[in-house]
This record gives C-alpha cells, structure tokens and sequence, in this order.
C-alpha cells in the first residue's frame, strides 16, 4: 500500500522521515504528535495527552464541536469522538512513550490511516475563535476606545494565533482609528513572547526601512509604544527621522487660521 497518496498532505511531512526509515512505531508517535499539535492550534489550548482531548471536546461548552451539537445523536457524536481520542492517547501513544515498541508496518498503516480520519473530522470542527469574525471586531466602528475593552479582545485570541492576528491586522493598519488601533496593540503586544515580539521588530523595521507612504508613517508612530522605538532595526529608523527632521525644516504654520501649510508629518515626532 502507498501510504502517502492515502494520507492528508500535512500528516505525511510529520511522518515521512520516521516511515521512510521503516521505523514505524516512531511514525505512529509522529502521527499523534501532528494531532495533538492541530488540537491545540484549533482549540487554543496548552495541555496534552487525556487533559487536552477533555479540555477540547468535552464538558457542555466543548472549544471544538464536531457537529451543531442539536440532538442527542450529535451529543452522542461528539462523546464518542472525544472517548475514541481518549483511548488513543491511552491505549497507542502512552505505552508507545514509555517502553520500547516495535510495530510492524502493517499495523502502522492501520494506526495512521485511522488517526488521517481523526484530522479530518477536527479540520471540520468548529472553533470558538474566528480570525476573520476577530479581525472585524478590531476594525468595528464601535469599538470602545480604552484599555480594558483592548484587553478583554486579546483575551479572546489562542495563545498560538496572537502573532498572526498582529501581522493581520498590522497590514490593514491604513486607514484605521489609529487612537483605537494604539489601545489594541498595545494590550496585544504585552501578550507576545519575545521570540514574537522579535518577529514584530523585523516587520516593522522592513517597512520603515522602505515605505514613503506618509499615512503608513504615522500610523506606526501612533499605533506602537514609544518604547518600541528603540527596537526596530537603525537603518530603518534613522531613515524615518530623518524624514521628520526634513519635514520639519519646511514647516510652515498659518496662524489666522492655525493651519500647517506645510511639514505636517514632523509635528508626528512629538509621538516618541
């Protein structure tokens, strides 16, 4: 049997090195491992093994439902969902983690194709996160323009999305309250790991490096800390205040109508 063409695509790059090499009890590990890894990035949760398949999909507000949960049969479905899971983590992965196992491909194949049917029916789960419902909540016009209403959004995003819903929204930054989109970074940035707030720096020094967009300029000066500054590459930020200084060499302020009529961009300096 050509295992690969009968596996989703994902699942085979997880275990392709393990069953190549014919050792196939570690395929099996492998295979449980890219499950645990998907219920986690679906459900937003941080436990493993039995903890996490309880957290997941049981209790009467499971975070991954596999059907619209209506009737007592689709009560049933998901029950029975969650005990099967349960009993892999059980009677498959555990014995495999903590003594030697030597599986026959055979029954390697049987474990692997029956768990590629498990990752089917959690890709077709639904979560109680929706990135593109979030993304719309950030950008909503009655967005509530204070700290507390900042934080309990970021509350709502996965652990493992928070990076994500950054570069999304970042990137659809123009144009936005930048006063409300200040109060929403701010609240997510204080949520990221440092290996992600790396990640943040190097997205914005890019830009900053390149852009000329005077509305993309001002934006980043409004919407980040000011402590933030000094984290971006120096190339990048040299370039932008050097722009600012220029701007406001050929400053010019109309006083009977209290007008910038020219240099507005500079006046953003006083930001950081």
């Amino acid at each position: 049997m050509n295992l690969e063409t009968r596996l989703d695509s994902r699942l085979w790059q997880f275990i392709q090195n393990s069953y190549e090499n014919r050792n196939f009890t570690a395929a099996i590990i492998d295979a449980l491992h890219f499950l645990s890894d998907l219920i986690r990035e679906k459900s937003g949760l941080e436990s493993d093994g039995v903890a996490l398949i309880g957290n997941a999909f049981g209790g009467k507000s499971p975070k991954l439902k596999v059907n619209k949960l209506q009737s007592d049969s689709d009560w049933n479905m998901q029950k029975g969902i969650e005990q099967i899971l349960r009993g892999i983590y059980q009677s498959i992965r555990n014995p495999r983690s903590h003594r030697k196992y030597n599986d026959k491909p055979e029954d390697a194949d049987a474990i692997i194709l029956f768990i590629n049917y498990l990752i089917g029916i959690i890709d077709q789960s639904k979560s109680p996160f929706s990135k593109n419902l979030f993304i719309d909540s950030v950008f909503d016009p009655d967005f509530a323009e204070n700290e507390r209403y900042s934080e309990l959004l970021v509350k709502k995003i996965p652990s493992k999305q928070r990076l994500e819903i950054f570069v999304d929204v970042y990137r659809a930054k123009v144009g936005a309250d930048r006063d409300k989109l200040q109060y929403f970074i701010h609240a997510l940035l204080k949520k990221l790991t440092k290996k992600e707030m790396s990640q943040v720096y190097e997205i914005v020094s890019e830009e900053l490096e390149h852009t000329n967009d005077e509305d993309t300029i001002r934006c980043i000066l409004v919407i980040f800390p000011s402590s933030c500054w000094k984290h971006f590459e120096e190339i990048g930020r040299l370039r932008i205040e050097n722009k600012l200084i220029e701007s406001i060499k050929s400053g010019r302020y109309q006083g009977e109508t209290k007008k910038c009529l020219a240099g507005s961009l500079g006046t953003w300096a006083t930001r950081f």
